[in-house]
Order: structure tokens, then C-alpha cells, then sequence
């Protein structure tokens, strides 16, 4: 999880707020020249209640209520004709921060190879967890050799 995002978690749960994160791994300028540049969104009934683009890169957060949510994850792109969605239902409890963080496909990207399809991690944090255990990739400890 990027630092702007860890930090911003901790803002939100401290004050004990119950919502939506989304974080956009958007690495295309602002002023890049691609018109396929995708907008990532979070939608409730068909009402979008935060998004990023590569103008708007910063971690978003929108309050929810606590209770059952029938959300829309949507990574748009309008002029490359290409929209790949997925729906889940989440029941959140007070305090409770669903973290979306997606990895769009980047069209235009030049130091790395891009994903062929968009990628998406969603997960709920409770108020009793501990951030930095939940985002970090387990390693397998090292073999050990006898002597």
C-alpha cells in the first residue's frame, strides 16, 4: 500500500470512520498524451461515490453507514471503448474501512509492462487491526541447509 494511502488510513481510522478507500495505482502523467487513460470508481446503486484519475491521484474516501452495501468496483475507459466491472455485497460494522486498491491496465506505459487485465484488492479493516500486517506480502522463510 503506497505511504500517502497508509497515512490517510490512519487519519480515518483514528477518528473512527466507517467508509470506502479507494486507491488508484495510476502511474500515467497528467499531461501524457494517451486519450485511453482509465478513471477507476466505486458505485452504490448505480451512484458513484468516489473515483480517481490520473488528474485526481490521491487516496479517496467516502463515509458509509454501517450495514449491508451492494457496491460496483469499475475501472472506465471511454474513448478506448473498454469497461471491466465487478459487483460485491459488504456488510460493514462501525468503524470498519473497506480498502479498494486497484491496478488498472495502463495503455501507454513505456518503463514497465503493463497488466493485461485490471487488478483489484479489497479488503475490510476492522478498528482492532493492524494496518501495516494486513497490505505486507508474506515471504516464505528462507531453506534451511545442514551442515
Amino acid at each position: 500500500m503506497p505511504w500517502r494511502a497508509r497515512r490517510r488510513l490512519r487519519r480515518i481510522r483514528k477518528r473512527g470512520r466507517t467508509g470506502v478507500l479507494l486507491i488508484a495505482e495510476i502511474r500515467e502523467p497528467v499531461r501524457s498524451f494517451t486519450d485511453r487513460a482509465g478513471v477507476v470508481s466505486v458505485r452504490e446503486n448505480g451512484l458513484e461515490i468516489c473515483f480517481r484519475t490520473r488528474s485526481a491521484k490521491a487516496p479517496k474516501f467516502a463515509e458509509l453507514a454501517p450495514g449491508l452495501h451492494d457496491l460496483e468496483f469499475r475501472v472506465s475507459r471511454p474513448r478506448a471503448s473498454g469497461t471491466s466491472s465487478f459487483r460485491r455485497a459488504v456488510a460493514l460494522r462501525e468503524g470498519d474501512v473497506l480498502v479498494a486498491l486497484c491496478d488498472p491496465v495502463q495503455p501507454n506505459t513505456f518503463y514497465r509492462k503493463s497488466r493485461t487485465a485490471d487488478s483489484w484488492f479489497v479488503g475490510i479493516l476492522s478498528p482492532g487491526e493492524d494496518v501495516s500486517d494486513s497490505f505486507k506480502t508474506r515471504r516464505p522463510a528462507p531453506p534451511t541447509v545442514a551442515p
